[in-house]
């Protein structure tokens, strides 16, 4: 893979399904946890883990939007009218 927006998509797809995992799991141990001042943390925090993966993967699979480059052919109209029958 020579292309580096492909290999950042791949690497950003794989760091937010890392991110909500954790987010999720440490949810979950902090809920099961005995409570004391670092479950209060873990419990405030893995909502912004979340949603800072959920954000990534947003920004990540956004389809990206491709300008044409390609010079019209000759003769064409940059502005693609149809011709109408009876102007023949």
């Amino acid at each position: 893979m020579t292309n580096s927006f492909l290999r950042f998509r791949h690497t950003g797809s794989f760091i937010a399904g890392l991110l909500i995992g954790i987010s999720v799991v440490a949810l979950a141990l902090a809920m099961g946890a005995d409570p004391s001042n670092g479950q209060t943390l873990w419990v405030v925090s893995a909502p912004f883990i979340f949603a800072l993966g959920l954000t990534l993967q947003v920004v990540v699979s956004a389809k990206q939007q491709h300008r044409c480059t390609t010079d019209p052919e000759a003769g064409a109209s940059p502005i693609g009218f149809p011709e109408l029958g009876h102007e023949r």
